[in-house]
């Protein structure tokens, strides 16, 4: 079974990054990331693999780097990755303030963040933006994403969460 990642890690390249499916296996890529270091080391190395990534892509970069930050001891490095993600993340939203797919991440990490850090001041700016937009993405599969997270955040009210029915 462990062979699978490093299978993955070696098709995935091969793979017209406009392809949806490559979307939806990097998505699976960034759920998995959090429940262990190796998948974790997975995510990040795909994702960085990526060559001429999209803003999306380096949206999912950036929280690699974060997600990396939650394995290593050292608080100087976990901060230090935590921060390097949330910069080049925030580059990413920069650079395209309408993508919802970035808004997505930011508001997942802003939400799980811990407080000390002082990253989630966008929390409600990134929920407005996403009831505004979600009825316009067309890509079924973060559509879904989108819908099960706001669901399940706690941020919607219940008139909200209609509009994700």
């Amino acid at each position: 079974m462990r062979i699978i990642p490093y299978v993955l890690l070696f098709l995935l390249p091969v793979c017209t990054q406009g392809e949806e499916w490559n979307m939806i296996t990097i998505r699976n890529l960034y759920y998995k990331a959090s429940l262990s270091k190796e998948d974790s080391e997975t995510f990040k190395t795909t994702v960085t693999s990526i060559q001429n990534p999209t803003e999306s892509i380096k949206g999912y970069i950036a929280v690699s780097h974060m997600i990396e930050a939650k394995y290593v001891y050292n608080p100087y490095t976990k901060l230090s990755y935590f921060n390097k993600g949330k910069v080049l993340l925030e580059n990413s939203i920069n650079i395209e303030p309408n993508n919802i797919e970035l808004r997505y991440l930011r508001i997942c990490v802003q939400t799980s963040a811990p407080s000390f850090l002082g990253y989630s001041n966008q929390i409600t700016t990134d929920k407005t933006f996403i009831l505004q937009k979600y009825s316009l993405v067309n890509d079924a599969d973060l559509k879904k994403r989108i819908k099960d997270f706001m669901l399940q955040s706690g941020l919607c009210t219940e008139q909200e969460k209609n509009l994700f029915n």
